[in-house]
């Protein structure tokens, strides 16, 4: 057996013996996805937001155990003196390294499976695509468990480690949109969001795992809606449909841009669910203006 997969099998059998890990990466986040899946899956009239909770609290997760993955054990073996043990052995960095991360990927995959069952019970229908949705966790938990290597570096104790770390990813899974919807946000809040890690996350997972109702009754598997809008008010200004009958899809933009109605306004309008129009809302409702585009 190689010095990595015994330092692997070593870390995996310690997390699966800490309670404080096993809490942190199934419980709490299996907790999560059922409290705002009960509380606000349908907070929309007409739309099932089981999907998109879901997606956001798989990304919150990851990003969750990618940070603890690369800063609790340097923190501990700080602590405990095992920098010095593996100091006598031929052990590099890079050896080190990768087998916490190896370690942590495995608790990624299996919380993201948990999580995915755990949704589908609640009501998720998922898409064909759902497997693609493993891709941004993956990239999401990497750049995390990096952060993580440098909180662990950094601070001296194992108790510092963990209040950064939380105050680390806690803040940032807010403003992202991953515990709360970005619309319920204040405003600096949701000038903020785009530039998190855990915002983008979240987005590319939803993308795979969920999409509109009615274009999965039609059987349409590829297409996209973009919306254009000014800055401040947000005044429709155009927009893209690429998608099996664009041209009638075109039509609600056409109207938008002529009568130069706001995105708030497109949002607003009544549209049958399931419809395909429902997405023209819902990208509508995604450029809402706040203080920081004036």
């Amino acid at each position: 057996m190689t010095r990595y997969r015994a330092l692997t099998n070593v870390l995996l059998r310690y997390d699966l013996r800490d309670w404080a890990t096993l809490i942190f990466t199934f419980l709490f986040p299996a907790g999560l996805l059922v409290a705002l899946v009960l509380t606000m899956g349908d907070s929309i009239e007409g739309m099932d937001l089981t999907g998109p909770i879901s997606a956001n609290v798989m990304a919150f997760g990851a990003a969750f155990v990618g940070i603890f993955a690369g800063a609790t054990h340097l923190a501990l073996w700080r602590e405990n003196g095992m920098f010095v043990v593996l100091r006598s052995f031929p052990i590099s960095s890079n050896t080190v390294i990768a087998a916490q991360a190896t370690a942590g990927m495995i608790f990624l995959i299996t919380q993201a499976l948990a999580l995915f069952g755990i949704a589908m019970a609640l009501g998720m229908t998922p898409e064909a695509t759902a497997p693609i949705a493993l891709l941004p966790l993956i990239l999401g938990f990497l750049l995390f468990f990096m952060l993580g290597v440098l909180v662990g570096i950094i601070l001296p104790s194992m108790a510092g480690v963990s209040m950064a770390a939380v105050a680390i990813i806690i803040p940032l899974g807010m403003i992202g949109g991953a515990m709360m919807p970005i619309e319920t946000l204040p405003s600096w809040a949701q000038t903020a969001a785009p530039y998190t890690p855990i915002y983008h996350m979240r987005e590319a997972v939803t993308m795979p795992l969920a999409r509109n109702p009615r274009a999965k009754m039609l059987g349409i598997q590829e297409g996209f809606v973009k919306l254009f809008a000014s800055r401040g008010v947000g005044t429709v200004l155009g927009g893209v449909v690429v998608a099996p009958r664009a041209s009638e899809l075109i039509f609600p933009v056409a109207i938008a841009v002529q009568n130069r109605l706001s995105v708030d306004q497109v949002a607003a309008t009544f549209t049958v669910y399931p419809s395909l129009t429902g997405t023209l809302a819902e990208a509508a409702r995604r450029l809402h203006p706040t203080d920081g585009d004036a």
